[in-house]
Parts: structure tokens; sequence; C-alpha cells
């Protein structure tokens, strides 16, 4: 498979990344020299420089037997440009990354399939959903659904005093039929857990369970679920606009804008809005905005570490959930240390959709989702596979890998030690970055 990347930023790197360890033919395209010198020394693709709009460097990328085009610029019109020449040249699916709400209506979407671009991607929409998704469950960090919510893979931080810290994981049989857990993140490292290892407080737990059985994990975790009612937004911007659009009308919601002019335009936009204008981390305009009283703290700053502070300050102020934007991936291991809450970003957000874009056209079946320093895969089980001749808890499985769960006849289900896979199963493979070969290894 042939995949063209134009666009060098934080989000074409980002992609290429992550789509590199597919053993696909990738090309990234871009005119600074020196970011592509940069790639080519770390990843395993191709680098090609010059401008994705001009025909001579589309056919250097190989653009006539694309089976992928994505371009990420920072101006939309140039990737509606690049993809439409793109596919005018063979390529077969085109995606352009947008900055506009307007290219997202269908029937805008239908003049933009007439030039070329089969799909549209707005990173901005991305994370106010992701926000909206997060204020909808308020207990977890992370939240993704497999098979029409039979399984659920969430995120959830484990408190100090809990039947399940300080205990070995083997020694939580009573709980294998109801969830099973895939990842911990522990300080600045993901770990994939085996049952030797010991459930720690602070530890964020990344596990696939029930719809069923949601509350009881909620419960042993330490955690107490509460509605969520009353919301303020640090910063007013694009993301915050969508998040006010998106948002279901049970919300009622305060934005902070030290901006006054932005102030005043939002005001005009949502009147039923409370806008506050001042520096959304100073303990008086937190206490004008009702910190005490509210439920949610969203910073959306374009400073990570303003919004790092922000949310720290909320917290202290009483605020139970909080949510922050963090551009910069190095700061994403000092808000999980500062115990931040949901951590969004958009070039996570962007690979998850381009993934999900693939598996839907068919034309990749394994990787479905993104998580820290690791991935979810969904492997199928052929014919003949080794991984179908024994118990999980007799196969010699690597131990950067584990099984999240299977579907089977169209079911989800979790796995265990006395699960035995099938040929026809779907297994979920969650295994760290570098191991995606070995994963795939037991399948064949």
């Amino acid at each position: 498979m042939v995949i063209t990347i134009v666009g060098a930023s934080a989000t074409g790197i980002y992609l290429a990344k992550y789509l590199s360890g597919e053993q696909m033919d990738i090309f990234i395209v871009d005119t600074d020299v020196n970011k592509l010198m940069a790639i080519d020394a770390e990843y395993n693709l191709m680098t090609v420089v010059g401008d994705g709009t001009v025909f001579a460097t589309l056919r250097q990328a190989e653009v006539e037997k694309c089976d992928l085009f994505i371009s990420v610029t920072n101006v939309a019109e140039r990737n509606i440009v690049a993809c439409g020449m793109a596919k005018s040249m063979g390529a077969k699916m085109t995606v352009a990354r947008v900055d506009r709400n307007d290219y997202l209506e269908p029937d805008n979407q239908n003049v933009i399939r007439r030039m070329g671009v089969d799909k549209v991607i707005f990173p901005e929409s991305l994370i106010a959903r992701g926000i909206i998704e997060s204020l909808n469950h308020s207990c977890f960090r992370f939240w993704y659904e497999f098979q029409k919510r039979e399984l659920i893979m969430v995120g959830i931080r484990l408190e100090e005093d809990t039947p399940l810290t300080h205990k070995l994981l083997r020694d939580l049989n009573q709980y294998h039929d109801l969830f099973h857990v895939a990842v911990i993140r522990r300080g600045f490292r993901t770990l994939i857990p085996n049952g030797n290892y010991i459930l720690m407080p602070d530890d964020i737990l990344y596990l696939t369970t029930s719809d069923d059985h949601l509350p009881l994990v909620v419960q042993l975790t330490g955690k107490q679920a509460y509605d969520i009612k009353r919301v303020i937004i640090a910063r007013t911007g694009k993301i915050t606009e969508l998040t006010l659009e998106y948002a279901p009308k049970h919300l009622q919601f305060t934005v902070i804008e030290k901006d006054a002019d932005m102030a005043r335009k939002l005001s005009h936009l949502f009147p039923a809005v409370d806008i506050i204008n001042g520096e959304p981390s100073e303990f008086e305009v937190l206490n004008e905005a009702g910190i005490s009283r509210a439920d949610a703290f969203i910073a959306l700053e374009e400073s990570s570490e303003g919004n790092i502070l922000a949310c720290l300050t909320a917290k202290d102020m009483g605020v139970k959930k909080s949510i922050a934007e963090i551009e910069r991936s190095q700061f994403f291991n000092m808000a999980e240390s500062f115990n931040i809450g949901t951590i969004l970003n958009k070039q996570v957000l962007m690979a998850d959709a381009v993934f999900q874009l693939l598996i839907d056209a068919g034309a990749v079946s394994s990787k479905c989702l993104v998580l820290p320093d690791a991935v979810v895969l969904k492997l199928d089980i052929k014919p003949g596979a080794k991984i179908a001749s024994s118990q999980v808890k007799d196969l010699k499985i690597p131990e950067e890998i584990t099984f999240a769960g299977l579907i089977r006849d169209g079911r989800a289900r979790l796995v265990n030690g006395q699960t035995q896979f099938k040929p026809g199963d779907t297994v979920l493979v969650v295994c760290l970055q570098g191991a995606l070969q070995k994963a795939q290894k037991l399948f064949r």
C-alpha cells in the first residue's frame, strides 16, 4: 500500500509515525528540507522536497500509485487543491485537513467530493466532540466503544484504599469476567501488565469492560459517578464555539476570555452563555466565573503549560473534572503526573480518524486506536494460525502484548486465561510501540 502525506507539521509527522508500522510505502512531502531530513533519519519512509500543489512534486511522490493521499498543511485551500490534483492523477482515496465547520455541511461535502476530496477532517471539531464525550462520562479520562458498545475501553485513575490497590493482578481472579486491565500508565511509563503486576494508587488503568459492569469498575477504582451541569471554559476560539454548538442543552457554560474583542464576539454568537473578560488562571476571575459551583473546567489556551496551570488552579478550587488541550507531546507526561484529568490532542485524534477511514475502506484491518505509547489492533485469526492451538494461559505471548477482547460471530467479549481463540475470531490486541510486528506474527 502506498500512502502520501503532504505537510510535515506535527500532525503529518504523527500520522507518518503510526502508519509506518503498517509495512506500507509512505511518502511525506514538504518544502522544508530540514524537517524532512530529521524525519528521514527517524522513520522508515521516503521524503520529497517540494510543494504538494505542484504536479512534478506529486509525480515524484508516486501519487498515480497512491492508495491514500492525505494533505494536512495549515492552509485548507491548499489541502483541497492538492487532493483534487492527486485524485485526478490516480490516487484512490484523498483526505484533506480543513479549518472551518462549513466544510462539514452535507451540501458542501458534495461540492468538495466533486473536486476530488473523499473526506475532510477538521481537528478542532474532533477536539470539541472529544470534550463533549468526556463531559458525558465524568469518571473517565478516556472512552472508546467496540462492536456497538458491547465492549468498552476506558481510562480511569486508581485511587488509594480501594479493593484493587496494592493487589497482584493474578489475585483478582474474581473480577476476570468483569474487566481486563490492558495498559497501565504509571508515572512516565506505559506498561502492559501481567499477573505479577501490583496495582498502585495513581495508576491510570486502560481497561476493557462491558456496559453492564461499568458501575462496578467505577466503585472498585475508588471513583464516584456524578452529573456534570455547570462548565467553565478558559479561552474562546474555534474549539470553544464548536463545543458550545455541539453541547447538549442541559449543560450551562461560562467562558473566560482575556481578549475583550473576542469576548464581545462570543457573547453575540451565544447570548445564553456567560462571558467573562479576564485571565483564567487568576483566582479573582475564577471566583467571578463561579468556580466553586462548577462541575467541570476546560482549558483551551494556546499554551500547553498555560492549560496545565489553569487546570491545577481549578482543581485546587474544588472542580472535580478538568479537561486540557495539550498540543506539545512533551507535556503529556507532566499533565498526567499532575493528575490534570482528560488530555486531548489534535494529532492523536486525527490519527484515530485516519485509521478509522482505512478500516472502513478495507485498506487496513489492524490498527484501530492510539493510546499513550501503545496501539490497539484488530487482528483476524486465519485457519491454521498457531494462536488458535491452545488456551491463552498456555500461549507464549511477548511481554509487550496483551489481549483486550475478541469479537466472535458478531459479538464482543472479554478474554481470560481459559479463552481459546478460533479461526474467524477478531482479537483486540494491545501492544507497546515497537511491538507491532511481534503482534502480527502471532496471527500468521
